[in-house]
């Protein structure tokens, strides 16, 4: 066999009309490196070679084609032959390469002419007479039967090296920079706080989100996930959200284990996708007859149709090796299992070995050993956003200053904040960003970003349409920006708990539309099959939205043409029996966005009185939580019924938490609050803060302070930062501290004159923590507080008698940047 790159596809060429010349058989593949399917390299070129010859070059060692050819010659003990195409002197083998031919005789070929080429050719085939005849009379040790079944499945795991943009298919990056944060928890404590979790309306502690009740974490190396496996066999269960990166989490240690870079204990790590297990893609056999875990591997782990000899080896090879399962997607497929394919499913469920990835919602069956894949964190943030805006360097003069504006814009709007620690959602969000500058929006809810991100897919579906789909009539106005879509919702609210299945099925109406056939192709909806999309095929695919927030999103618009239409009372059913489910907690707060730019006001004012009218959550919390979210959803505009209502209802739970000095409740009202970037900076509730802050026992005003400090106030209004100043004066060092601390928070917001000169007022304080917190705060205003009369203070804190308080007003000085520096 040869093996060469397809650059030295020339001479590889002559030296086998050469070998053919000679009457010595050879096997090689006029593709080179460059074939697609490695099956007849590994299957028939490596398993019947009497010797390998490879043609060495640095672009050979960059083939991940090639390596898997050695490589798998190595293992099966096939004589390996190096040919040098290139001189030793300016280049030699490295890495995995130098691995295998190190000791071996190398044949140069590095200079060959046309004259001494027959020669060279010559010399070669009796170097491998000569080692076929030396590793015949060598004791060989023992040989494994033939795997390339295995290598070929190593082959697809390397070879699928980057994953793509999901709104942009053509742009991808490497999968080594995908960030996979793991936390491990304990078993009896997690089964303890998910017990509170379903038992949410007993006590108002575990009244915070989903992610409070995780909060202990201890983080862990993916290498060492194994490591508190007890029992026989590891059993590991990977949760977390819905597109918080478990798929890219299983590509990417498949991808490492192939590298040799991580678990080289097991044989093969099989990965398998759950939701492709459905009654279109395996349909049910003849009586008598079932699906086995080799069927399973064959269809989904190999590109083409295994022969029944294949199959056989296959099963060999699972029955006696170490094999790790990756089964990803147990939420997406455990309710809905096709009768005909339970019994594959537990098969796989009971394999010894095995990851199973699920939202935590889903969780109806029990491993001793979990973690939590828990997303990005702040700095993973920055840094994809920094390399997002990177590959758009065609569209932006200024990538650097482009991503300081989506970081900016993210920071200032709390809960799109928040969703960004999702990997898909962040990628969504720079999506959009590319063609829609949000650069001087202040608060842009959830509903408008769905609603954009929408009409950016059907924009760029528009833009890239071949002239083969014709839509004459329709244009991407506001009112008809959905026409595309709109097939994919009708049976949405009913099946909201169930698989990607259901959606499919609600799709396949036959309708000959041609919106129909456009909605498949957006980029709303994926399909199982890795096929070609865009002809009448596609409508016998199974679709799945391409992220579980779309589907709560359509989830929602279908709610809200309920309430339009003469089923009303079934959406209204749906809302009393499901306004607390926190699963559903998105869709609802998409239907209170959706809603408010209604001409329907009967739809608004029902959704309203429904929140509001029976079953009510038994603690209140809850039902505080929902309306608090929701009317910031709305943008507290006038119009929204039960405004007044909602916000008296947010500040009595204030009151309450604050006066029955719960911290636990005051940091979930808070936490409800700082997400809700409109509620905390309306005039009323500021206003009445600080009426709640004025009038306040002596020993709440901390309390009340620190609270405000929770928060995330981008407009503090004067009355609030006058009640701040007025507790400047009281003769109790908590209280001032709180106060110091809470404008500290706000930074350069607070930054006005009447709080800075009282600032500089407490730089000259006998309490000199005082003096420390109020330099502190100063210097966390940085320019906008670097008045003339500020420096001055500040200058003079520098002499003061304590280190702390001379070292804070340094800081201070240097926050207030050129300002301060060329002061007098």
């Amino acid at each position: 066999m040869l093996s060469y790159t397809s650059i030295n596809q020339n001479i590889v060429s002559k030296i086998v009309n050469i070998f053919n010349k000679e009457n010595t058989p050879v096997w090689f593949d006029s593709n080179g490196d460059t074939k697609t399917d490695m099956y007849d390299s590994l299957a028939e070129g490596v398993e019947n070679a009497a010797a390998v010859c490879c043609f060495l070059t640095s672009d050979y060692e960059q083939s991940l084609n090639c390596q898997s050819e050695l490589q798998y010659a190595q293992k099966r003990q096939k004589p390996i032959i190096p040919c040098m195409l290139t001189s030793a002197t300016t280049w030699k083998p490295s890495d995995w390469l130098e691995e295998i031919t190190r000791g071996l005789v190398l044949v140069d070929f590095h200079d060959v002419s046309e004259s001494n080429i027959d020669y060279k050719v010559i010399d070669l085939i009796t170097e491998i007479q000569k080692q076929i005849t030396a590793t015949s009379h060598q004791r060989m040790q023992s040989i494994e039967e033939p795997s390339y079944l295995f290598e070929l499945i190593k082959w697809d795991y390397k070879q699928n090296s980057r994953i793509e943009r999901l709104m942009n298919p053509a742009e991808s990056f490497s999968i080594e920079e995908s960030y996979i944060n793991l936390a491990i928890v304990d078993s009896k404590e997690l089964q303890g706080k998910e017990k509170k979790l379903r038992d949410a309306n007993q006590h108002e502690t575990i009244m915070g989100t989903f992610e409070d009740i995780y909060a202990v974490k201890t983080p862990i190396n993916i290498k060492d996930i194994f490591n508190t496996c007890k029992e026989f066999g590891k059993k590991v269960l990977v949760f977390g959200r819905a597109g918080i990166g478990k798929s890219t989490f299983c590509r990417y240690v498949s991808h490492q284990w192939a590298k040799s870079a991580l678990w080289p204990e097991y044989n093969l790590v099989v990965l398998i996708s759950l939701r492709s297990l459905t009654e279109n893609r395996y349909p049910p056999l003849p009586s008598g007859k079932s699906y086995s875990l080799v069927d399973i591997v064959a269809k989904e782990c190999f590109s083409r149709d295994l022969s029944e000899k294949d199959k056989s080896l296959l099963k060999g090879l699972l029955n006696k090796s170490i094999v790790l399962w990756l089964l990803d997607g147990y939420d997406e497929i455990a309710q809905n299992v096709p009768s005909h394919l339970h019994r594959v499913f537990e098969q796989l469920l009971n394999t010894s070995h095995h990851i199973v990835t699920s939202r935590p919602y889903f969780n109806t069956f029990s491993r001793s050993v979990r973690a939590e894949i828990v997303g990005f964190t702040d700095e993973n943030i920055s840094k994809y956003v920094e390399v997002f805006v990177n590959q758009l360097r065609d569209k932006f003069l200024n990538a650097l200053f482009e991503g300081e504006k989506v970081l900016k814009f993210l920071r200032v709007n709390p809960r799109i904040w928040g969703i960004a620690h999702i990997p898909v959602n962040l990628e969504l969000i720079c999506s959009i960003w590319s063609g829609t500058d949000w650069s001087e929006t202040t608060n842009l809810t959830m509903t408008a970003l769905y609603e954009d991100m929408t009409v950016w897919l059907c924009r760029r579906y528009l833009a890239s349409k071949g002239t083969s789909i014709q839509i004459t009539n329709m244009k991407l106005s506001d009112q008809q920006q959905h026409n595309f879509t709109k097939r994919i919702t009708p049976k949405v609210m009913r099946n909201i708990r169930c698989s990607p299945q259901t959606y499919s099925d609600a799709l396949h109406t036959r309708d000959p539309s041609q919106i129909y056939s456009d909605a498949l192709h957006i980029g709303i909806l994926k399909s199982f099959d890795n096929g070609p999309t865009g002809t009448q095929i596609e409508l016998d695919k199974n679709h799945y939205f391409v992220h579980l927030s779309f589907q709560e999103f359509f989830a929602a618009r279908h709610l809200v043409q309920l309430l339009n239409s003469t089923t009303r009372d079934k959406a209204i059913q749906f809302i009393k029996t499901h306004k607390y489910d926190k699963r559903l907690q998105l869709v609802f707060i998409f239907a209170s966005g959706l809603l408010i730019p209604s001409e329907d006001k009967q739809s608004v004012d029902t959704f309203w009185d429904t929140i509001y009218g029976d079953p009510h959550d038994l603690v209140g919390i809850r039902h505080m939580q929902l309306v608090t979210v929701f009317l910031d959803e709305t943008q507290c505009g006038s119009e929204v019924p039960h405004r007044r209502q909602s916000i008296s209802l947010l500040l009595n739970w204030i009151r309450f938490a604050i006066t029955q000095n719960n911290f636990k409740l005051q940091e979930t009202t808070a936490m409800t609050i700082k997400s809700c970037s409109k509620i905390q900076n309306l005039p009323e509730v500021q206003n009445e803060l600080a009426s709640f802050l004025n009038t306040a026992a002596k020993e709440q005003k901390s309390r009340i302070a620190i609270f405000i400090g929770r928060l995330n106030i981008t407009d503090p209004h004067n009355q609030l930062l006058e009640s701040f100043l007025l507790q400047l004066e009281y003769n109790d060092a908590n209280i001032r501290e709180a106060v110091c601390k809470s404008l500290e928070n706000m930074g350069e917001k607070a930054a006005k004159r009447q709080v800075t000169d009282r600032l500089v007022v407490a730089l000259g304080d006998q309490d000199w923590q005082l003096r420390l917190s109020a330099s502190s705060t100063l210097g966390a205003m940085g320019e906008k507080a670097a008045t003339s009369h500020v420096i001055d203070g500040l200058a003079v804190a520098l002499r003061d008698q304590d280190h702390q308080v001379r070292q804070s007003a340094c800081r201070a000085l240097g926050a207030m940047g050129e300002k301060a520096a060329t002061s007098q």
